[in-house]
């Protein structure tokens, strides 16, 4: 599979895609951010300066308090809106149990792709990415019977 090239001009953001026993790491957005309360992965503005890795590390940090080592960009898209996305997979320690910051994250969720389908208030990135996951567009190994 090509690896998807990185964007380099307009609002960037980068996006966590952690697994853990198949399932990925998800969040509820806290009431005083953009989009309040809604379910999506984890992530955040890439900081004028930073490169997508540096920006993955960091907003990992921020909201959840992990540790995250990023491994390769493994798809892209752009919101309705116009930012452009770099969907980040990450290596997270198995022992490591997020700690959210309350002013960004809500909760955060350990779900497979049945779980988010089936939730309430989801961010319309999350099942675009599931989708891309199960077209094949998506650069990470199938876990799902998508």
């Amino acid at each position: 599979m090509n690896r998807p090239k990185p964007f380099v001009k307009g609002k960037r953001g980068v996006v966590g895609v952690m697994l853990r026993r198949d399932k990925l790491l998800t969040i509820r957005r806290s009431q005083w951010v953009t989009a309040p309360g809604k379910l999506c992965l984890p992530g955040g503005t890439i900081e004028a300066g930073e490169t997508e890795e540096q920006a993955l590390v960091r907003e990992m940090k921020e909201e959840l308090s992990i540790d995250v080592v990023p491994v390769r960009c493994c798809w892209r898209s752009v919101t309705p809106w116009g930012t452009k996305l770099a969907f980040w997979w990450a290596d997270l320690d198995e022992m490591a149990e997020p700690l959210p910051d309350v002013h960004e994250v809500a909760e955060f969720y350990w779900m497979d792709h049945l779980e988010i389908h089936q939730a309430s208030e989801v961010l319309p990135s999350l099942p675009r990415f599931i989708e891309a996951w199960r077209d094949g567009e998506v650069d990470l190994p199938t876990i799902w019977d998508l």
